[in-house]
């Protein structure tokens, strides 16, 4: 992984984020860091919607100063993590960007490019536009998403979780899980009885197998997972992303999406 993106949305776990992109830089050996804070845009491309010019002079005003509240966590963050400038030069290019940009320009213009995206899980508080990023993240960039909990303070890819299913999402997550796999402790692939990973997905990776017990119910499987990563006291899952479509979903519901609102650790995801 050369580079890496991370996107910042609430102040408060915004740290998190960074530190886990630094500390997977390191492991991976990437030279680059993108930090983005997107500022909204008062429309959605299509035009102001019906807004007045002193709203759209008050929105605009609001995203500055979330953006230079972030800026300012990000500085700190930067100096306590790498030092001086110098020093900082010599280990890895960190960048800051701020731009007004919608969703899709955003993730056109910096998630396709990128080896690993960075976010923080869902949150019922976030605005649309951060819902959406996290929707775009996940299926429109076809890179590897990282989700990491709030104030999450622990490395993570130490002792590795890894939910095996037969489907193209899950191959892609396996597959790009390959580079954070070199200084793990603990691989450990899980799966349903029946289910069974083909060798040449973990090629050169030492790992143990087990099977979940049987459960109904797609809400029932995910907290069985998750009960799994307690036990086994996993500091990374990976999993493929969402395998029906959000339709599907929205109306069955889904395994990723009990993970994706029980954030209990970091989470490895590719569609």
């Amino acid at each position: 992984m050369e580079r890496c993106l991370v996107i910042l949305n609430r102040p408060d776990q915004a740290v998190a984020l960074l530190s886990q992109a630094a500390a997977l830089i390191r492991q991976t050996g990437g030279d680059r860091i993108d930090v983005l804070a997107a500022r909204e845009p008062p429309y959605d491309g299509r035009g102001p919607m019906g807004l007045t010019e002193e709203s759209i002079f008050v929105m605009r005003q609001d995203q500055r100063t979330w953006a230079v509240g972030l800026h300012a966590i990000f500085h700190r963050w930067l100096e306590q993590e790498y030092g001086s400038p110098e020093g900082r030069l010599s280990a890895v290019e960190v960048n800051w960007l701020d731009p007004e940009i919608a969703v899709e320009r955003m993730i056109s213009g910096y998630g396709r490019d990128a080896g690993l995206i960075i976010m923080s899980f869902p949150d019922a508080r976030d605005s649309e536009q951060k819902h959406r990023a996290l929707r775009a993240s996940i299926f429109e960039t076809n890179r590897p998403l990282l989700l990491v909990p709030p104030f999450w303070d622990r490395p993570c890819g130490r002792t590795v979780l890894m939910a095996w299913r037969e489907s193209a999402s899950c191959r892609k997550a396996f597959t790009s899980a390959r580079m954070l796999l070199a200084h793990a402790h603990t691989v450990m692939v899980v799966s349903a009885e029946g289910e069974t990973m083909s060798a040449d997905l973990l090629p050169g990776v030492a790992y143990e197998t087990a099977h979940l017990p049987h459960r109904s119910g797609t809400d029932a499987i995910a907290q069985q997972l998750l009960d799994t990563a307690h036990t086994e006291k996993a500091d990374l899952l990976v999993m493929g992303g969402f395998q029906h479509g959000m339709v599907y979903n929205r109306i069955m519901g889904s395994v990723t999406e009990y993970v994706l609102h029980h954030p209990a650790l970091p989470v490895l995801l590719h569609h």
